[in-house]
């Protein structure tokens, strides 16, 4: 069972790596979020942005892909690609956006990001591994 898990995540990021990227803007493949008060997909930063920051503060949230999640029992991590197609590994307690959200949860279908009070969740895009259930 470990090994056909460690399999498709294999896969799964060795897809990612095959896929070309653009902004998430006109991606179709682009971030899903879900907030309670703002529907908008990717806020237009009109200020620039502070190259001296990590790639993953950069932008809004809504800005990055969730790509991949890797669930166990001892470890949770996640795989996100940023606006310009960098991608780096997460884990729950790490920074995410510019509004200085943290990774509070990960979820074999998501992840949700605390962000001045509210929890916001960003979805796994790029699924091609579906969960099958053996009676």
């Amino acid at each position: 069972m470990k090994s056909k898990f460690t399999t498709i995540f294999t896969l799964v990021l060795f897809s990612t790596c095959l896929i070309g990227t653009s902004s998430a803007a006109g991606n179709a493949f682009g971030s899903l979020i879900s907030e309670n008060n703002d529907n908008s997909m990717v806020s237009n930063q009109s200020e620039p942005i502070d190259q001296t920051l990590h790639p993953l503060i950069q932008n809004t949230i809504a800005s990055n892909s969730l790509v991949a999640v890797m669930v166990s029992q001892n470890l949770k991590i996640g795989l996100i690609r940023t606006l310009n197609g960098d991608k780096y590994f997460i884990r729950i307690g790490d920074k995410l956006g510019n509004s200085s959200g943290t990774i509070t949860s990960i979820k074999a279908d998501a992840i949700e990001i605390t962000e001045e009070g509210k929890v916001v969740s960003l979805a796994v895009r790029n699924r091609s591994v579906t969960n099958e259930t053996t009676p």
